[in-house]
């Protein structure tokens, strides 16, 4: 899956035209740039969106009319690539062709709603209703606090905000529950405008669209009549990766909580990201690090020292951070970590075997096979280049990775910079700090 990519006065639109699904596919992503000030209230926009747009002002209403374009659906979500943000809508329009003669231009009215539901939520004195703002004020903190619910991935937020403690990377997705008492409809109103004016725009449309490039140009003025006081060109709004300090000393974090399992990550900063020419090497090397059930990580840790419930590291192709994540037994913890420090050691040294290569070259490849069955997983990947200002295809990037050599993996393996230790226990373990 190939996409077109199409711009006009800083809005890109990226159309891969296919008849593998029966479905077409909308996302606009809103990417626009993170602070402290204005995080959780940049968070909390997509979801009020969704509680009516002008033409359909209720959140009710709104989804009577989605049923009413033969069930297309509609959501909103509030994303993080690196230091910026992402609010995306998204469609899924049925294809008119197999539907009665009532459901021709279903496609359109189905984009012109995407683009409604960002440029023309409901108002009441050109403010945010004040109903719609105090219940997605509560439903937000519940979206906050329920992020505590789940350890795993509250352990994995921890360690990355501390090891990007320096950069607005490290601050979280959905904002603070500090911050709601203060939000307001004028303040929510204000932010609004903002990212309509500053933000990057990027549309992508997965499926039969006929005439990729009338389509586009069809839309791009649309978003040009939608998005109307958009900013001219604001510069590099690149997503650049975490520097690494070599002199920085690790941190160290232990927090106990009430948990039963406790859960051990350890966050390295590479300095590399898709933008780097050395980006299909870090694929491997993180894929024979912890990426694949043949890892280091997976074999040592769990199947041969059975130290673990799980073992893995994911490399963020936009900050260029590597997380190793476990869920251990408290008393197993130094054990555990020690044997992660020997693995990357490991893999610096070209301890490597040819098994390990021909493995994790094709697991990558089966991955990003694996990708063209879902649409928006292709667009996602898809983005990210565009964020890095990189736009290799799937296709090109599969064959770099064909072509990464053992030196290369050890290569790039010296980059690893270990930032933070981050143990979620609920014993007293001591204290490393």
């Amino acid at each position: 899956m190939q996409f077109q990519s199409f711009e006009r006065d800083g809005s890109y639109v990226h159309v891969s035209n296919t008849e593998q699904f029966k479905t077409r596919h909308i996302s606009l992503k809103l990417s626009y740039p993170m602070s402290r000030e204005s995080v959780t209230h940049t968070a909390m926009l997509p979801y009020l969106w969704m509680e009516g747009t002008q033409t359909y002002p209720s959140a009710e209403s709104l989804l009577r009319y989605t049923d009413e374009l033969y069930g297309t659906t509609l959501r909103t979500w509030v994303g993080k690539r690196g230091d910026r943000h992402v609010l995306e809508i998204y469609a899924a329009v049925p294809d008119e062709s197999g539907l009665d003669k009532a459901a021709q231009g279903l496609f359109s009215r189905a984009s012109s709603l995407v683009f409604e539901v960002a440029s023309r939520p409901s108002t009441d004195g050109g403010l945010f209703p004040k109903r719609h703002v105090e219940r997605e004020r509560t439903l937000h903190q519940h979206r906050i606090e329920s992020l505590f619910d789940d350890k795993i991935a509250y352990a994995a937020d921890r360690c990355l905000s501390e090891a990007c403690a320096d950069d607005t990377a490290g601050l979280p997705r959905l904002g603070f529950v500090e911050d709601l008492e203060g939000i307001s409809p004028h303040s929510l109103w204000s932010q609004h405008e903002m990212v309509l004016q500053a933000a990057d725009i990027h549309l992508y449309v997965v499926g039969n669209v006929g005439d990729e490039n009338r389509a586009a140009q069809s839309l791009l003025e649309v978003l040009s009549e939608r998005f109307p006081k958009r900013r001219a060109s604001r510069g590099d709004s690149s997503v650049n990766p975490i520097p690494v300090t070599r002199t920085k000393d690790t941190k160290y974090i232990t927090e106990q909580l009430d948990v039963t399992q406790a859960k051990l990550d350890l966050a390295y900063k590479t300095g590399l990201s898709v933008a780097s020419d050395d980006y299909p090497a870090m694929l491997m090397m993180n894929g024979i690090l912890g990426g694949t059930m043949q890892s280091k990580l997976f074999q040592n840790v769990r199947e041969k020292s059975s130290l673990a419930y799980y073992c893995s590291s994911r490399f963020d192709s936009l900050t260029g951070v590597i997380l190793v994540q476990m869920g251990i037994e408290m008393a197993n913890h130094e054990r555990a970590q020690n044997i992660v420090f020997e693995q990357v050691q490991d893999v610096r040294n070209g301890v490597i075997s040819d098994d390990e290569m021909e493995f994790t070259a094709s697991a990558i490849r089966n991955q990003y096979t694996q990708l063209s069955d879902s649409p928006m997983s292709v667009a996602d990947v898809h983005f990210n280049g565009m964020l890095a200002g990189r736009r290799d295809s799937v296709d090109e990037l599969l064959d770099k990775v064909t072509r990464v050599s053992r030196e290369d993996v050890v290569r790039v393996a010296q980059n690893l910079q270990l930032d933070t230790v981050y143990l979620l226990s609920s014993k007293e373990v001591g204290d490393h700090e």
